[in-house]
């Protein structure tokens, strides 16, 4: 029994880190404090998830979504709640498609390797009304839904899991004021990243990660290719053109559009209050006496 409470596979993560590097992997929970043996460096262990659900060839992979965070001071917003001010807003919106990314090779809790238990690569980018045919969605027989169908709920609940996560994640930070606004800056805002996995049946969504420099690639910036995913982005365009799979050109355009030009932005959202596929989560006041 002490066995199975020890048992992983775990993760030693460096903080300061995206793209998979500086994860080390070990069996045991008694093994993990050997790995982060760097004292210069902020560690995060991590337990792998029970029950995860896996694709139909057996990979695991997780769930990426882009999150976009506004902050804009009580003067731009004006909130009022029972005779108090709120000293800023902050705005939380999610990309409505998000991404599947996927290991290597076929995932076994015995297997440690990286090219069993990481989830780096970005492989598919989820549209609601285009079925992945590699998720591997339970059907009970009492279903009488079509495939599509099938796919359109099951990411419709995906989707709203992790969107209550991150809101929760964000309203609290903003409740215990470790989220501020900057005296004199009337717009902040922050572009981040929230992995999820999923159990096998999709009932439930874990918060894996958080990354507030997450490798965005736009073909057209010209910016440099500092980690192996921007560099096999650029290679698969260079391949594909327009219609490689990776191409964060148009998110980020949107992006940049809803905090710069929020004007235009706003005259041109759609039915559902998102703009560009940004959809509005929350919005959260900070509120003071």
């Amino acid at each position: 029994e002490h066995e199975d409470d020890e048992r992983g596979p775990w993760f030693v993560k460096e903080t300061n880190k995206n793209g998979g590097r500086a994860i080390q992997i070990c069996q045991r929970a008694s093994q993990c404090l050997a790995l982060a043996n760097d004292p210069k460096e902020t560690y995060v262990i991590q337990r792998h998830i029970p029950d995860p659900n896996l694709l139909t060839d057996g990979r695991k992979w997780h769930f990426k979504l882009y999150n976009l965070l506004i902050c804009e001071e009580e003067q731009d917003v004006g909130v009022v709640d029972g005779g108090n001010a709120a000293a800023a807003v902050w705005t939380l919106r999610s990309h409505k498609e998000a991404w599947l990314c996927a290991a290597d090779k076929p995932w076994s809790a015995d297997d440690i390797t990286p090219e069993a238990q990481m989830t780096i690569k970005r492989t598919k980018r989820f549209r609601e009304e285009v079925p992945l045919q590699e998720l591997n969605i339970p059907h009970h027989d009492s279903d009488d839904m079509s495939t599509e169908c099938l796919f359109a709920n099951t990411y419709c609940s995906m989707f709203r899991q992790c969107t209550d996560i991150v809101a929760t994640m964000v309203e609290r930070a903003v409740r215990l004021n470790k989220l501020q606004a900057r005296p004199g800056k009337k717009k902040q805002f922050e572009l981040f990243s929230s992995d999820f996995m999923f159990n096998s049946d999709f009932t439930k969504a874990y918060l894996i990660e958080c990354n507030f420099s997450p490798v965005i690639y736009d073909p057209y910036a010209n910016q440099e290719l500092t980690t192996p995913g921007l560099k096999r982005y650029q290679r698969l365009f260079d391949v594909c053109g327009d219609k490689a799979e990776v191409n964060d050109h148009e998110m980020i355009r949107d992006a940049v559009s809803i905090v710069f030009f929020p004007e235009e932005a706003e005259k041109m959202k759609d039915a559902d209050d998102s703009f560009g596929g940004w959809k509005v989560v929350k919005s959260i006041p900070r509120f003071v006496s």
